[in-house]
């Protein structure tokens, strides 16, 4: 299994889990309205905030804050109400497989490279290059004999005359 099959496992199991916080929501939400209960007096029970209780029955509980033990709130009002949500627990509160998670975790999309190992091999071909240069330069095969160029030699002509 490669990474992006586990990457998508991964989301698979996150977007399961958000279709069951709302179907909780939903059979919270409709025993809620057959039973003719309003939030203020729910909330007043629970001691939790009627925005967190409308976000529960929305099944937007990524809304409420992650200090907030959701689980329980949702635990709570459900057994107040007195709905049954046993098989959508099971599916949240079961953890995926515990090596999907820590590979996921390792191997993130979009994982920018180490700027050091970038700069290393930077400063690494630029040494090459210099070597490079320098024994292009050293090793051309010609003496200072040879050439000209660099050499500190004079040249003297004489002044000869050629007869014919």
């Amino acid at each position: 299994m490669n990474k992006r099959d586990l990457i998508m496992l991964d989301k698979i199991y996150n977007e399961e889990i958000a279709v069951a916080f709302k179907e909780i929501g939903k059979k919270i939400s409709d025993k809620r309205r057959s039973m003719r209960k309003k939030f203020p007096g729910i909330s007043k029970k629970l001691n939790i905030s009627i925005n967190y209780l409308k976000y529960i029955e929305d099944g937007k509980v990524t809304k409420i804050p992650e200090h907030i033990p959701v689980k329980g709130f949702i635990k709570s009002y459900a057994k107040l109400l007195n709905v049954d949500i046993e098989e959508e627990l099971n599916l949240i509160e079961t953890p995926p497989d515990k090596q999907l998670s820590k590979v996921v975790s390792k191997h993130k999309i979009g994982k920018k490279p180490n700027m050091l190992l970038i700069y290393f091999i930077l400063i690494f071909c630029s040494f090459l290059l210099v070597i490079y240069l320098v024994q292009l330069h050293t090793g051309s095969g010609k003496s200072d004999e040879d050439s000209f160029i660099g050499s500190n030699k004079r040249i003297i002509i004489h002044n000869k005359k050629i007869y014919s």
